[in-house]
């Protein structure tokens, strides 16, 4: 690969991803504030019941004192309850209300996120081209030094022929002359006989 990928909007995308983190931790600070409210509304529930049971109680023994003190108690646990109700339905607003924010804070990160796969892909595929072509160019300029040597091979082949070509008729004359040397000492030779023996005649 020629380089790396740098996509522009990166701060864009790292200030979303933190935004959406810091949302993440409030709404499960406001979960854990609700389930606390929830918990508060839950016991003052049981302890109603409880107080309840013991009016009863009180009723089947005919401790009618009893009854009535118990029956008291009993009653100041609902406006407890009616309140901590309130209480538990403002943190559950309050939990609606980040989810939606961190639903589209995950939202406005994924929008980034696949933009950026999008133009990471491209450059990929712009890279794997440039390498393609990179790769033709290479297996081209071999190819090119290839044939260079192979000429220069055959050039020198044929150089080497030319010059043994030479240097045979150059043997092939030298020879021929040798012999034509020969034969004319040979001529030379016997015309010298015959002409001694014409001149003894």
């Amino acid at each position: 690969m020629a380089g790396k990928f740098k996509y522009r909007l990166q701060q864009v995308l790292n200030m979303r991803v933190k935004n959406e983190d810091n949302l993440k931790l409030a709404l499960a600070d406001v979960k854990r504030a609700a389930q606390v409210e929830q918990d508060l509304l839950d016991d003052l529930k049981l302890r109603e019941q409880n107080a309840q049971r013991q009016m009863n109680q009180h009723l089947e023994a005919g401790r009618t004192a009893d009854v009535q003190m118990a029956n008291d108690y009993a009653a100041s646990f609902k406006d407890k309850i009616a309140a901590q109700q309130k209480k538990l339905q403002l943190a559950q607003q309050k939990v609606e209300q980040a989810a939606a924010a961190y639903k589209k804070a995950q939202r406005d990160s994924e929008i980034i996120k696949k933009h950026k796969e999008k133009l990471h892909e491209r450059w990929l595929a712009e890279e794997k081209r440039l390498e393609g072509i990179r790769g033709d160019e290479m297996a081209s300029n071999m190819y090119q030094a290839k044939q260079r040597v192979r000429r220069a091979q055959e050039e020198e082949e044929a150089e080497y022929e030319e010059r043994r070509a030479a240097m045979e008729q150059a043997d092939l004359m030298l020879a021929e002359s040798a012999w034509m040397q020969g034969f004319l000492a040979t001529a030379q030779a016997e015309a010298e006989r015959l002409n001694a023996e014409w001149g003894r005649n």
